[in-house]
């Protein structure tokens, strides 16, 4: 009986230390001037109560990473989109979004190099996706999700998206600290140029359609419940027998 408790525990231990509640699924460089707007969409695969234990950062030119240079904030519900975005140069954050696609987020942080430069993205820049359940973001931070390769410049490889998009499949994600591009779909380069909607984009973005039907890992605080029950059916069992 210890041995299967055990075993019970320790296979759940692994989702305590990466809880995989966000995923970055889009990548966007775009047609207005300064390539605006630039968005980092990420998905939200269970309710987050906050966001301020996740931080962005773009790994520009291949130079590695570059740490995170966002920390969000607020609440999530699961199914939400949340959209990182450098629109500065359109007005106040959003307006450039909003006539670029159509509409204005529920969720919008700013990732200009004014607010962290976490969308300051060019086409070959990784993106990187970091928790850290203390919120202190000091230095022990997973690496949950990732973008591209963070030590190679994304020029003219298979998945550079200069003037263009890169979207994360269906179901897929997140990979940790490895990008894995078999599990994304890209535009191709150029495809944003002198555009001044998505509807002008061949092909368009397909912002916010990311779909997860797999279950996902729970928050650390129900993981700690559950684990707990675990331990709870364990003793009694042994109490039993």
């Amino acid at each position: 009986m210890r041995l299967v408790c055990l075993t019970l525990l320790l296979a759940m231990c692994p989702l305590a230390s990466a809880n995989a509640s966000l995923v970055i699924t889009g990548a966007f460089d775009g047609g207005l001037p300064g390539g605006e707007p630039k968005v980092v969409e990420l998905y939200a695969l269970n309710d987050v109560a906050d966001l301020s234990i996740y931080g962005v950062g773009a790994a520009n030119n291949g130079g590695g990473t570059d740490g995170v240079e966002l920390v969000l904030s607020g609440a999530a519900t699961a199914g939400d989109y949340l959209y990182i975005v450098e629109d500065d140069g359109q007005g106040a954050l959003g307006v450039g979004f909003a006539s670029y696609f159509g509409f204005t987020p529920t969720h919008i942080f700013d990732g200009s190099f004014s607010g962290g430069g976490a969308a300051s993205i060019n086409g070959d820049d990784a993106i990187e996706l970091f928790q850290d359940n203390t919120g202190a973001f000091a230095g022990a931070e997973t690496v949950i999700d990732v973008f591209g390769d963070i030590n190679t410049d994304g020029t003219g490889t298979a998945w550079d998206y200069l003037d263009g998009w890169a979207y994360r499949n269906d179901t897929t994600g997140p990979d940790g600290s490895t990008f894995n591009i078999a599990n994304w779909s890209f535009s191709g380069t150029n495809v944003t140029d002198g555009t001044t909607s998505n509807a002008d984009v061949t092909p368009p973005f397909p912002i916010g359609t990311f779909t997860a039907t797999v279950a996902a890992v729970p928050e650390p605080s129900s993981l700690v419940l559950t684990m707990l029950g675990v331990v709870g059916v364990c003793r009694l069992r042994r109490r039993s027998n």
